[in-house]
């Protein structure tokens, strides 16, 4: 439902096309259906450290797929890589509250919970790895950002 909600032929892709060739990659990318799809987004969602503008309809649908409890994706690893990828990015645009970067750190700390679920899954320890690196940029509560990183510490010891 969140790649409907955008008007990706309105959104301008890194590769200078609009975003709607994204969908086919997003679509394989959602129903977890090939590993390195989430990668082939990779210069047309940021180029390098720069965000690109496609990159906060990106990072909004990225953050719904992780929120989808039901489903079990082959590629959650590469889906909290994407995340790392938006909160790695430098800081541009006119004012920092409009910049591409904040707005996909806005959406990400929207569904902060999702992001200490995989912290705190006990699966992958690649997924906890990133959803921890993640955390290190959009918490804005150091304290409980500090409680949940002791608590999984505490439990893999």
């Amino acid at each position: 439902m969140e790649i409907k909600r955008h008007d990706w032929n309105s959104i301008e892709c890194g590769c200078g096309q609009s975003a709607q060739h994204l969908l086919s990659i997003l679509d394989v990318a959602v129903n977890g259906q090939s590993r390195s799809a989430v990668r082939a987004l990779d210069d047309h969602v940021f180029i390098q450290s720069n965000l690109m503008p496609s990159a906060p309809a990106v990072c909004a649908v990225a953050m719904a797929v992780l929120a989808d409890a039901e489903k079990e994706m082959l590629n959650k690893r590469e889906i909290l890589w994407l995340l790392c990828g938006f909160v790695g990015c430098e800081e541009y645009g006119d004012s920092v509250e409009s910049s591409l970067y904040w707005r996909c750190v806005g959406l990400i700390r929207d569904g902060i919970w999702v992001i200490y679920r995989e912290l705190l899954s006990g699966g992958d320890v690649e997924c906890a790895s990133y959803a921890s690196d993640i955390l290190e940029v959009v918490e804005r509560d150091p304290e409980r950002y500090r409680y949940y990183a002791d608590l999984l510490d505490r439990n893999s010891n």
